[in-house]
């Protein structure tokens, strides 16, 4: 049997482990629960499930929760990271004939403060890197722009196509810087620094649209975390900036049951207790308003149609019997109470020997 590697003694566990709101468990039946979690996952090492007991006797579990997409609103990314800008430093009067960057030997992505506006961004593009001045002009350097660039001659051809840009809006200019002067691969590397939902990284095209339903991804989690706090640490990990409150997390069961988690409940505590398979249990990122399918409605969803209206009739025919029942029932009452009354209110005739 494959068994876990626990991070404490199991000897020290609780004889009691409060397993979410208002339940609780067994060393018996939790240490069970965790090593068929992580035998199912026996493959998948990386997801596999650990636990500690905290100082306070706490028993908390850590590891992946796989949460499948099911929204159906508009996804919004940030249009940027959270990454605090470099502060602000003397400008140092770099060699003229170097291409390195005035704010160190730093190459990769570009930051907006390096350079005064989108026009010197396109024609940085259009200006080879290796390009160097053999014959420097004696005196002090001459530089065109505040980026310390050395003077170079000017192009007609490329003065009005610069005057092209500088009527273009900001949006325009950086969908057209995007697609010059780098390959895919180059790219590619850029964003790496983070996530993507189905490879859609911030873009003026794809910033805003809906994932594909039912396509899942993953997040680190704590057995203390509420389903807020998930729903947070999602949003987060993949830079959304539409507000946590909009959506909520839902369990769908195999049998068609769907059940809205409360914010006090602990998702990892309810994927534990379901077990590890998706076929059994998945847990969705749905807006908020998406109804609930209670078990006894449930029970009817995968039904074959000619089935389903036979039911429907019965059901009919039993809520008429019923109906009739009820109204039977009153009616019988009315005429028992209209008698004692009319026996109550006729004239009382006394009668004398």
């Amino acid at each position: 049997m494959y068994l876990i590697q626990p991070e404490m003694n199991e000897a020290a566990l609780l004889p009691l482990i409060q397993a979410g709101e208002g339940r609780t468990l067994s060393r018996a039946e939790f240490l069970s629960l965790m090593n068929t979690y992580n035998c199912f996952l026996k493959d998948q090492i990386q997801l596999h499930l650990s636990y500690s007991q905290g100082g306070d006797g706490e028993v908390v579990v850590e590891g992946f929760l796989n949460i499948s997409w099911g929204v159906r609103r508009p996804i919004r990314l940030k249009i940027q990271d959270d990454k605090q800008m470099l502060p602000l430093s003397p400008v140092v009067t770099p060699d003229p004939t170097s291409p390195v960057s005035p704010l160190g030997n730093k190459r990769g992505m570009t930051r907006w403060g390096e350079y005064v506006d989108l026009h010197h961004i396109d024609e940085m593009a259009e200006t080879p890197q290796e390009t160097v001045v053999t014959t420097p002009l004696p005196g002090p350097a001459v530089y065109e722009t505040s980026t310390l660039r050395p003077l170079r001659p000017k192009n007609s051809e490329l003065e009005a196509e610069s005057n092209l840009f500088r009527c273009m809006s900001d949006a325009s200019l950086v969908k057209r810087r995007r697609g010059r002067g780098k390959s895919m691969e180059q790219r590619e590397k850029e964003r790496q620094h983070r996530f993507s939902i189905n490879g859609h990284f911030y873009n003026y095209k794809t910033s805003i649209f809906t994932p594909s339903f039912g396509t899942s991804t993953k997040v680190r989690i704590s057995s203390r975390m509420t389903t807020d706090q998930v729903i947070e640490q999602l949003l987060h990990k993949f830079k959304i900036e539409n507000d946590p409150q909009e959506f909520a997390l839902y369990c769908l069961h195999q049998s068609g049951e769907k059940r809205k988690l409360s914010n006090r409940d602990q998702p990892l505590w309810e994927r534990i207790l379901q077990g590890p398979s998706d076929d059994i249990m998945k847990i969705f990122l749905m807006d908020m308003d998406e109804e609930e399918v209670s078990n006894d409605v449930a029970q009817y969803l995968n039904l074959e149609l000619p089935i389903l209206e036979h039911v429907l009739l019965q059901l009919r025919d039993e809520e008429n019997r019923e109906i009739q029942r009820v109204i039977g029932k009153y009616h019988h009452q009315h005429r028992l109470l209209s008698h004692m009354l009319s026996i109550k209110m006729s004239p009382h005739i006394e009668t004398s020997v």
